[in-house]
């Protein structure tokens, strides 16, 4: 595998007709990816911006075929890029994803991660929704509701926000247990 080409696949605990819808409207696999915002998503056609060098691209989303034991859906951006994403039915049951894009340059680890991170974020997805319990309904309803609509600046503020919120809550009960048994 060349430098400027990443290739993984990663297994999803969810049936792979869950798959094939998941990319049949793939809104949401979209903004589940890291590094961009979907400025606007239209048959045949996405557009993004980049967010750390605030790049916007349009890609080309080529016809695909695809059933629901499995299929890839492939995006074309400017010369080289190009980005194919597959799922496949598991005998053990579940679904592999995969994901393999070339680059015009070796990737940096960075990018490397974000790309993990689009895998596996969709991988989560898949695996929530194939669940039906009522936490996992609104889990799932949040997401694409709140979550999947903020850019990724916005997640990791919120996310920032959230994680300091937690440590004030565990500073208070510190001090309500020291005041407790000290004073």
């Amino acid at each position: 595998m060349s430098d400027a080409v990443y290739q993984r696949e990663r297994l999803a605990a969810a049936p792979p007709a869950l798959a094939a819808r998941f990319f049949g409207e793939p809104d949401a696999w979209w903004r589940l990816n890291p590094e961009w915002e979907v400025l606007a998503h239209e048959p045949g056609r996405l557009r993004v911006r980049y967010e750390r060098s605030e790049a916007e691209e349009e890609w080309r989303i080529l016809p695909s075929e695809f059933s629901d034991d499995g299929g890839v859906v492939v995006l074309e951006g400017a010369h080289p890029r190009r980005i194919e994403l597959s799922w496949r039915a598991l005998p053990a049951g579940g679904t592999a994803l995969g994901y393999r894009e070339a680059f015009d340059a070796p990737i940096e680890d960075a990018r490397r991660a974000e790309l993990n991170l689009w895998l596996d974020a969709a991988a989560g997805y898949l695996a929530l929704a194939a669940r039906r319990d009522r936490r996992a309904r609104l889990g799932k309803w949040l997401l694409d509701k709140a979550w999947l609509r903020m850019s990724p600046t916005s997640r990791r503020v919120g996310l920032i926000i959230v994680a300091m919120e937690a440590l004030a809550l565990l500073l208070f009960i510190a001090v309500v247990i020291v005041v407790r048994f000290v004073g």
